[in-house]
């Protein structure tokens, strides 16, 4: 009978993209209280200043930022070997970062704009789980993508967003098949709207477009959440942060709904 043991936090050692902020700068840090070391990288040169600070708030977590482009198979493999070459290991790839699209109908979507989305939100967790899969512990190595409601449900201007949400929730499912008697489990997350600069473009947008100010847009907004409020980036971190933890041994495939009640299933 396989082993289910998994190293204590302290050992444990994760990779987490878009850290800069929002969703996966919440993530690093609720890994980091424990004691997970990081490896963070995210686009922008903020990672490098993010992770700086992680690790003077949680020296155990020994952060480092690398800036990167993911949607580059030579930028993944060499995030991870970066991981594996300064900790040794690499046990978990938590996958954060997401773009938000132009909103319009589909008639009048550029191409670019559909290539753009898709890379990032849909390549980018593809190639970041096919340069770490080989290197993640068996048993013990765990996989968390950053879903959405809006890959659950089509919603009106946003085809390539709800499509490329879409597909991470099928790459989540497959992958989870494919490792399960490897012992490696790949969850996923399904946010709704979250306190974030993607939240904040969105509403911004919104008001734009329809002539009303942000506080108007963000009334109507939390309407239609039975619990009235967006989440913050700490409450999706901390079922993140379970996903990939000891606590969650027999979940795999599972889509975990972090929404306010938006969708229900």
């Amino acid at each position: 009978m396989p082993s289910t043991a998994q190293p204590v936090a302290s050992e444990r050692v994760a990779l987490v993209t878009g850290a800069a902020q929002g969703i996966g700068e919440a993530t690093a840090r609720r890994l980091a209280q424990d004691g997970t070391r990081l490896v963070l990288t995210d686009l922008t040169e903020d990672v490098v200043s993010a992770a700086a600070r992680i690790a003077q708030d949680f020296p155990a977590s020994r952060a480092i930022g690398l800036r990167a482009d993911v949607t580059d198979p030579a930028a993944t493999d060499h995030l991870v070997a970066t991981a594996v070459g300064t900790f040794g290991r690499l046990d978990t790839v938590i996958v954060s970062g997401a773009v938000l699209q132009k909103r319009g109908p589909l008639a009048e979507l550029d191409p670019a704009e559909w290539d753009r989305v898709m890379a990032n939100n849909a390549r980018a967790p593809f190639l970041l789980c096919r340069s770490a899969v080989p290197v993640l512990p068996r048993p013990g190595g765990s996989i968390v993508l950053l879903a959405s409601f809006a890959g659950q449900r089509g919603i009106n201007g946003y085809s390539a967003y709800c499509s490329s949400k879409a597909a991470v929730l099928l790459l989540t499912q497959s992958l989870a098949l494919e490792l399960a008697e490897e012992g490696i489990r790949v969850n996923a997350i399904a946010p709704a709207h979250v306190e974030s600069a993607m939240g904040r473009e969105d509403l911004e947008r919104t008001a734009k477009s329809r002539g009303i100010t942000e506080e108007e847009a963000r009334r109507e907004r939390d309407s239609f959440i039975p619990m009235r409020r967006q989440a913050t980036a700490a409450e999706v971190a901390e079922c993140m942060a379970f996903l990939c933890s000891p606590s969650s041994s027999y979940m795999t495939g599972a889509c975990l709904d972090v929404n306010g009640g938006v969708i229900l299933r």
